[in-house]
């Protein structure tokens, strides 16, 4: 394999000598024992997602939304005719001002039949009144204050059909209940609703989760719920860093596969319900395998590559002793900052570059720069001067 990238090398190498040389920064591709990961597949699923329904019965007069809108929480999806709902709200009021206004005549029939229960009392004392006269004044002072009690209970009541006829009429505006995406419509304008009838389908877009499928073999060996799991979504380009929210015990009696969800950052509300999703969990195996660092690691449309230094021989008296030529790769996960890859056009001790291979092109002359730049690094920063205090 090696002799066959000196080969393309080679049949590259004419035009070297055209291309001004880049200073770069060199790490080797290198064998390491690691825990094998495996890869398991599942999709994305919305973490919330609604049939938003109406709530009272009434004729659709706007819609405000379409299939694809990005609603948040409160806003206007429809609203239905209010006009009944409003002239209930109407009656209600007006009921209540009338009873409110018995109230108050009632409690004057309270203090009146008082005021004679308390003379009817003082005459008695005197013996100027009867007995009679007085259980009249008693029953007389009761009965007005049981329909004083009575009118404020119908107070209490209209006031609760009132606000219930409120609600209902706040509710012909049917809002979205969290900010979310619209699915699809599933009524119009002129439409007539029914209670519980659906208006629309939402669902989260600041929450997402992937569900795959783990064999029962390594659901021991799977990381605590809270852990970190690399995340790959195929229709995206690079990895997510997801963590493992729950592991459902529900296992399918068919492929002994148990359904593990995995919470995933969707910040820029890139990620969809339905895309495919791979995750990279362990198996508690230990093997060998070719690693590279991750700054080495580029894409271009036809997928993943490397830049790799390689000896000018074509130039043996050029003043530039190495030359870059891209390896394409296949990676199979990630470890910290460094990813397991298949070993194809690379080996153990390949001489990968991590820095300045951004604007870089094939046979371009290289300058290794490692040894500088390792130095600048491990010097201590200047500390500022101190100022002087003033006097």
């Amino acid at each position: 394999m090696r002799s066959l990238i000196l080969i393309c090398v080679s049949l590259m190498a004419a035009l070297a000598h055209a291309q001004p040389p880049a200073n770069v920064v060199i790490d080797e591709a290198r064998m390491q024992t690691v825990e094998r990961l495996r890869r398991v597949t599942g999709e994305l699923r919305a973490l919330q997602r609604s049939r938003l329904a109406a709530r009272e019965e009434g004729q659709v007069l706007t819609l405000s939304v379409r299939a694809g809108d990005a609603v948040e929480r409160g806003q206007v999806i429809a609203t239905l005719d209010p006009v009944l709902a409003e002239l209930t709200v109407a009656s209600g009021e007006a009921n209540l001002d009338a009873l409110r206004a018995s109230v108050a005549e009632q409690q004057a029939e309270v203090d009146r039949a008082q005021f004679d229960f308390d003379r009817i009392q003082s005459l008695v004392e005197r013996s100027s009144a009867s007995s009679q006269e007085f259980e009249d004044a008693r029953v007389d002072l009761a009965s007005a204050q049981a329909r004083y009690q009575r009118a404020v209970a119908d107070v209490a009541a209209s006031e609760a059909r009132l606000a219930l006829d409120k609600q209902r009429l706040k509710d012909m505006v049917i809002r979205a209940p969290f900010n979310a995406k619209v699915i699809a419509t599933q009524t119009d304008v002129g439409q007539w609703l029914s209670i519980g009838d659906v208006v629309c389908e939402l669902y989260a877009v600041d929450s997402i989760e992937a569900w795959v499928d783990v064999p029962e073999s390594v659901v021991e060996r799977m990381s605590s719920v809270g852990d970190a799991v690399s995340v790959q979504i195929p229709a995206l380009s690079g990895e997510l860093s997801g963590t493992i929210t729950q592991i459902v015990p529900a296992v399918d009696p068919m492929s002994r596969l148990f359904p593990v969800r995995i919470a995933v950052p969707n910040e820029r509300t890139i990620l969809q319900p339905g895309m495919s999703v791979t995750a990279m969990i362990p198996t508690g195996a230990k093997e060998d395998m070719l690693t590279i660092s991750k700054d080495a690691i580029l894409r271009d449309d036809a997928g993943e590559f490397v830049y790799m230094a390689v000896p000018n021989e074509q130039q043996p008296d050029s003043p530039f002793k190495e030359i870059a030529v891209p390896v394409r790769i296949t990676r199979q996960f990630a470890i910290g900052d460094r990813v397991a890859v298949m070993p194809g056009g690379l080996y153990p001790g390949a001489r990968l570059i991590v820095e300045g291979n951004e604007r870089m092109f094939p046979t371009q002359p290289i300058i290794d720069v490692s040894a500088t730049a390792r130095e600048n690094r491990a010097q201590p920063q200047a500390q500022p001067a101190e100022q002087e205090q003033g006097s």
